[in-house]
């Protein structure tokens, strides 16, 4: 089997072959880009992995067919833009020590045997200090607990959850290659420690990515962190300074750049979420990270918000963008390929005639209650929106 190959067909995605995501509401799924069940009927995470679903995905991206579950990352693609499916195919096709353990895989796919993820996403909780505005109350505590004051004013936008909580059970073998824990903030979920902690003693050569924000981070966790011999850090951080902390409302740069410092010894990745707050600020935040972290600039992934609608940068009025575009392709020549494939999936967005009012409308109603339930003011980021929002 040839494992480049094999990721460069326009129907496969190497995720349904080896990766497992398991929510804190119990769930499992395919991954985190398209939230879809592996299942869609109650089973365990053993047979869910070897569901009736996940073996007709499998056949059909064998066979050169999309499956439609996948749809979200293929109806990127047709707009130009590169996908996570295209990513995770280039990593893990590059990430050679791996392919044994891919190999295997493959092999009882072949056989019909039982297969077993080598790859997990594993969400402890919803536990979180920050109110990150394109995030929501399923994914951060304090969301949840914000939107409950305020769920009257827009109920179907401001919706609650009881906020989940789960011991995964992870069964620990040798084939494992990777585990993504995200939340939530990981850093401040007392069972990614335990099981953290569990892991280094069965073994502290698992690769480990840990999606934070790098604003809380105890001396326990610092230690733990420490054992493992390849422990990357997805620090999101989306914007410099006051941009920032308005968007992750309870996040301080400085305590964040300080942070990132701690773990020089370490892989660090940083990743962007493009929104109508940070739109006008991206250039200033790349060439932020390309001054004070040369070495990981190249590592800065830049995707675009896809939950809260109205963060959407399609949303920003027409007549702001040509000055826009003008800046992002004039920085294009100094870029890596991951940020450089992120600014580039922006103009793309930018130059398509996608504005609507009503949901700019939205964009600005959802800014002002925030803006007064936090006591903050967009115009003080954003002044570009000033002609707008005073109106």
């Amino acid at each position: 089997m040839n494992i480049k190959e094999l990721t460069e067909k326009n129907s496969f995605c190497i995720l349904p072959f080896i990766h497992q995501e398991k929510k804190f509401n119990g769930t499992y799924h395919i991954c985190c880009y398209g939230d879809q069940l592996q299942s869609d009927i109650e089973e365990d995470s053993l047979a869910s992995f070897n569901s009736s679903k996940m073996q007709k995905i499998r056949s059909d991206m064998m066979q050169g067919i999309q499956p439609a579950a996948c749809s979200s990352c293929f109806s990127q693609e047709k707009l130009g833009i590169y996908s996570p499916r295209q990513r995770e195919n280039e990593t893990w096709a590059n990430w050679h020590s791996t392919h044994n353990a891919i190999s295997s895989c493959f092999d009882n796919y072949n056989q019909n045997k039982e297969m077993h993820p080598i790859s997990y996403d594993l969400r402890y909780s919803n536990t979180c200090t920050l109110k990150c505005r394109m995030c929501n109350s399923s994914s951060s505590s304090a969301i949840n607990s914000e939107y409950q004051k305020i769920h009257y004013l827009w109920p179907e936008k401001f919706w609650t959850i009881k906020n989940p909580r789960i011991n995964h059970k992870v069964d620990l073998h040798s084939d494992i290659q990777k585990i993504y824990l995200a939340g939530g903030e990981p850093l401040v979920e007392p069972l990614n420690l335990e099981f953290l902690n569990n892991l280094a003693d069965f073994n502290d050569q698992t690769v480990i990515l840990i999606n934070t924000s790098l604003n809380h981070l105890s001396d326990r966790f610092y230690e733990t962190l420490n054992r493992f011999k390849f422990l990357t850090l997805v620090v999101s951080i989306d914007g410099t300074h006051k941009v920032n902390d308005y968007i992750r409302h309870g996040s301080n740069f400085q305590t964040v750049f300080d942070n990132i410092k701690k773990f020089s010894n370490h892989d660090m990745m940083f990743s962007t979420c493009v929104n109508m707050y940070n739109i006008f600020n991206l250039i200033d935040l790349i060439e932020f990270i390309s001054q004070e972290f040369p070495s990981k600039k190249s590592n800065h992934g830049i995707s675009l918000v896809n939950d809260i609608e109205e963060l959407y940068v399609e949303n920003l009025p027409l007549e702001l963008r040509p000055a826009l575009i003008q800046k992002l392709r004039n920085i294009t020549e100094k870029l890596d390929p991951q940020p450089l494939n992120g600014v580039m999936n922006l103009i793309n967005v930018l130059e398509q005639d996608n504005f609507s009012l009503t949901k700019f409308n939205n964009f600005k109603k959802y800014t002002k209650i925030l803006d007064s339930q936090r006591n903050e003011s967009v115009l003080n980021i954003v002044p570009e929106y000033t002609v707008y929002f005073n109106e």
